[in-house]
């Protein structure tokens, strides 16, 4: 059950963190649906205009405004008053001029492949994350991504293959102001199924109108079987964590 946890902390930060260098993405002019035309408007996943704007389709995929150049987060243990405890992880997102996802040099990441669609949203992205460089081991993983009409990411397929293997589903729900504030997860990680809600509260945000402190609530539940009968082993737990964004903007 152990294993499993770490490899969920390690895949839910997986959308917030690059894989490697990416291809800038230019929108091109027969393209039909542009830039502009996916961020116009921001739709909810109920429907909801809420009027958001953003520079470029992978800025509105990590619901960052203005011209963001790095995301520096620091995530913490903490209570659920947001009281910090220990730093647990950070990630690192950096940007180009023109709001392309440019990623970041961890080598133990292996350079992202990927794909986008006529308006520049990554639809999907494949790469190794390595254990062991000298063996070429490590975890293999694959993410699809969908979106709603207003360009907002509403669904993340994940698999991965490793010594655990699982299939993963995110779903997504937006505030009025185009961030999210509620994730689920649903599937199967090394034969025990898992039902995750990360629920994110946000504590501050900068004059971009970014946040830059937020508390998640992650309350899930697995269910195991296990001895030769197939007893089963259901075990719900609560864990929360505040996470801190510093965030770098180009003059």
């Amino acid at each position: 059950m152990k294993k499993l946890l770490n490899g969920q902390l390690l895949l839910l930060a997986a959308l917030l963190i690059s894989c490697g260098k990416q291809a800038n993405y230019t929108p091109s002019s027969a393209d039909s649906t542009s830039v502009a035309d996916t961020t116009s408007t921001a739709l909810t996943d109920e429907g909801k205009q809420g009027g958001a704007m953003f520079l470029s389709p992978d800025l509105q995929l990590h619901c960052l405004r203005g011209q963001v150049k790095k995301v520096r987060t620091t995530i913490y243990n903490s209570d659920k008053n947001g009281h910090r405890n220990f730093e647990s992880n950070k990630t690192l997102l950096t940007f180009d001029e023109q709001g392309s996802w440019t990623g970041n040099e961890q080598t133990r990441f292996t350079k992202a492949n990927f794909k986008r669609n006529g308006r520049g949203q990554l639809t999907a992205l494949h790469y190794k994350y390595i254990i062991n460089k000298a063996e070429d081991y490590g975890y293999d993983y694959e993410y699809e991504y969908l979106y709603n009409p207003g360009g907002f990411l509403i669904e993340m397929g994940e698999d991965y293959t490793g010594e655990l293997c699982g299939s993963m589903t995110h779903r997504y729900t937006y505030n009025e102001e185009g961030e999210p504030t509620v994730i689920t997860v649903s599937g199967v990680g090394d034969g025990v199924g898992l039902e995750e809600k990360i629920e994110i509260t946000i504590k501050e945000r900068d004059d971009h109108g970014n946040w830059i402190c937020a508390l998640y609530k992650d309350t899930s539940t697995t269910t195991e079987e296990y001895g030769e009968e197939g007893q089963t082993d259901v075990s719900t737990y609560t864990n929360y964590s505040l996470h801190i964004r510093k965030i770098e903007y180009y003059k």
